[in-house]
């Protein structure tokens, strides 16, 4: 009976740390995890995406912070410092300082088992053609172990054009059936004033219709072109 309940114990431990993997435990030397995935699903991001060209005309900084846990005891009484980096290889487009800027250091303040890293995009700096992506890393060092691998990096893609189709225009039925482009988005958002990427058609269909019609008109009477095969640009089928 003893080696029954041994057993069912072990096995209670191994789930257990399976589904808690970043929680605190006893540890002699600490490490730190980025917060993200399935650490909590629907908590934490998988990874970072966002469009800057939502964020309107003459935005500034647009600033992320991104959560990192600790594994190992906690330290009431001092402060911690740990360092982050951009992987050069992995990275795209991105460069500190210019469209962004961390601190390559950073304090795991004390009394806590969660801080942030806090990354400012430079909004001004993005130009509207390329796209932007940070493979952030955290760079074990005399304060702290690396933690588990796939929590070590997290990745943060960012623009300020509309090269992608923003999540709205799929997400409506009357958009969805006209094929997208860039300047077709372009001249819908300056008509509707929608500045929301994840916008979704709370039932006014007739407000939408509207705009749709608006667009087609403008499209009709300003003659715009495809830049890449030439073809003239309708906002219909």
């Amino acid at each position: 009976m003893k080696r029954y309940l041994y057993i069912v114990l072990l096995v209670f431990i191994a789930v257990a740390c399976k589904e808690d993997k970043l929680d605190l435990y006893e540890a002699s030397r600490p490490a730190l995890n980025i917060a993200k995935g399935d650490f909590n699903p629907g908590e934490y991001p998988e990874a970072y995406s966002f469009n800057a060209y939502f964020l309107g005309v003459g935005a500034g900084d647009y600033v992320l912070h991104i959560p990192v846990r600790l594994s190992g005891v906690i330290d009431y009484d001092h402060d911690r410092y740990y360092e982050i980096a951009a992987d050069a290889d992995s990275s795209r487009n991105a460069v500190n300082g210019v469209h962004y800027t961390f601190s390559t250091e950073q304090v795991f303040r004390k009394g806590l088992y969660q801080d942030t890293i806090a990354v400012t995009i430079h909004v001004g700096a993005l130009n509207t053609v390329d796209d932007y992506r940070i493979w952030l890393k955290l760079q074990p060092g005399e304060t702290f172990d690396a933690g588990i691998p796939e929590y070590q990096y997290v990745v943060i893609d960012f623009m300020k054009n509309l090269n992608s189709q923003p999540a709205f225009w799929e997400n409506n039925s009357k958009l969805a059936k006209i094929p997208y482009h860039p300047k077709k988005c372009e001249v819908f958002l300056e008509i509707s004033g929608i500045t929301d990427p994840d916008w979704t058609d709370a039932g006014g269909t007739i407000q939408l219709e509207y705009w749709i019609n608006l667009c087609k008109q403008y499209f009709l009477e300003n003659e715009i072109y495809d830049e890449e095969t030439g073809n003239r640009i309708y906002f219909d089928l």
